[in-house]
Order: structure tokens, then C-alpha cells, then sequence
């Protein structure tokens, strides 16, 4: 970030901030959960309790939502409706490359919800309860309610039979999904390599690849935690 804020234009920092404010909107989240914020977002843990009380420096839409679902749990439970607009609006604003992103990023959420749906036995259409139903893709994922099997579109293709491979494995599936997501968005900005959307694809890739760490972090330290009282 301090290589991109010396090099950068004001205009390409915002597209930066853009793809961080999902970060952003997802430490709302946590501090709803009383977790502990990510730290690679725009604002800090205190700028974010500014912006509750100044009622400005996130989007419109989140303290809307606040609003209108006052208690906790159920902000919670229904927060979905925050990252989905969130997605939605900046594929609207974005042209180009984020665009792409954007959509991309929506897109997966949704199959994998649909995937998941058909996993557990359950409605789609809870699991997509706040999207919209009219949406096309949508619309394909709540058709399969009845099908035996839950079938990716055609560019989705490879992701469906990695993760039926995958299959009962949670961690497998998480690398499955991160490793599909990492490569499609190198090969949305490979011929790009001198441009800013060349610089916003690294930083997406490298949140990816961060978020595994992290998740390996975790377990790792699950594992010794066992392995020190004996239980592994």
C-alpha cells in the first residue's frame, strides 16, 4: 500500500479503495461478533467507530441496513444483504477490469451457495434469500432445486468437478475455491502487466493467498495446541 500510495494517481487509489472496502464492510461484521478487525482494510478499528457515529465514510446503503435491523442477532443473520449490495454497486460504478471483478466475485458467491444448498438437502432460495430472484444466474441456481445433481455453468465448469473431487473435505474445498479464484484473476490481467489494473489483480491475488496463509496459520496452530496435550 505505501508503494501504491507514492506511485499511484488519486484516481487509481480510489479503485483501490474500492476492492479494500469489502474488507471494510466485512470488519463491521466482526466488530458486530466482537472479533478481532482485519487489518487490510481502509479504516482503522476507531476510524470505523467514527464513521457509526459521523454516519459517513462507508455507503449509504450499510446504515440503511443498520437502521432497519436494530438488533444485533438479527443484523447478523441477515448481513448478507451488505456484501451483496456492496458487490452490485461497484460493478455498476466500475468499468474494465474491476467490472469484471465485481461480477466475478458475485457470481462465485452465488454458485457456491447453490452448490452448498444442494449439499445439505435444503432450499436455494433460503441460502439466496437476499438476491435478486429476476437475476439470470440466480434464477439458473434456484431451477436445479429438483435436479439430482447441482450443475455449474459452462465457465464454471472446472471449479464444479475440483470441488465434487474435493468433496467432504472442507479444507480441500476452501483451496479448490482459492486456487480457482487466484488463477482467474491472473488470467483477466496476463496481458496486461504495465497497468493499473495489472496492480489491482496483484493486490486481489495477494489477499487470496494471504487469507490460505492465515486459514494454515490457524489450523497449524490447532494441531500443535493438540500435539502438546497429546490428543493428536
Amino acid at each position: 500500500m505505501t508503494l501504491y500510495r507514492d506511485n499511484l494517481s488519486r484516481r487509481d487509489l480510489e479503485k483501490v479503495k474500492g476492492v479494500r472496502s469489502y474488507i471494510d464492510l466485512k470488519n463491521v461484521q466482526k466488530l458486530l461478533k466482537n472479533e478481532k478487525i482485519d487489518v487490510r482494510g481502509n479504516l482503522s478499528e476507531k476510524e470505523l467507530d467514527e464513521a457509526f457515529v459521523n454516519q459517513e465514510g462507508l455507503p449509504i446503503y450499510l446504515f440503511e441496513f443498520l437502521q432497519d435491523h436494530q438488533e444485533v442477532l438479527e443484523q447478523l443473520r441477515h448481513y448478507s444483504k451488505v456484501l451483496i449490495t456492496y458487490f452490485k454497486e461497484m460493478e455498476k460504478k466500475h468499468q474494465g477490469f474491476l467490472k469484471g471483478y465485481f461480477r466475478f466475485e458475485r457470481e462465485w458467491r452465488v454458485l457456491l451457495a447453490g452448490y452448498r444448498a444442494k449439499k445439505l438437502g435444503v432450499d436455494p432460495a433460503t441460502e439466496l434469500q437476499h438476491e435478486d430472484f429476476h437475476d439470470p444466474l440466480v434464477a439458473e441456481v434456484l431451477a436445479q432445486k429438483d435436479a439430482p445433481f447441482f450443475e455449474f455453468p459452462f465457465e464454471y465448469v472446472e471449479l464444479g468437478e475440483k470441488l465434487k473431487d474435493a468433496a467432504g473435505k472442507p479444507d480441500e474445498e476452501y483451496r479448490v475455491m482459492a486456487d480457482f479464484r487466484f488463477h482467474r484473476i491472473g488470467e483477466e490481467v496476463q496481458d496486461h502487466p504495465f497497468s493499473v489494473d495489472y496492480l489491482l489483480g496483484y493486490l486481489v491475488q495477494l489477499m487470496i493467498v494471504e487469507d490460505a496463509f492465515v486459514l494454515d496459520e490457524k489450523r497449524g496452530n490447532v494441531n500443535l495446541n493438540e500435539m502438546v496435550k497429546g490428543n493428536l
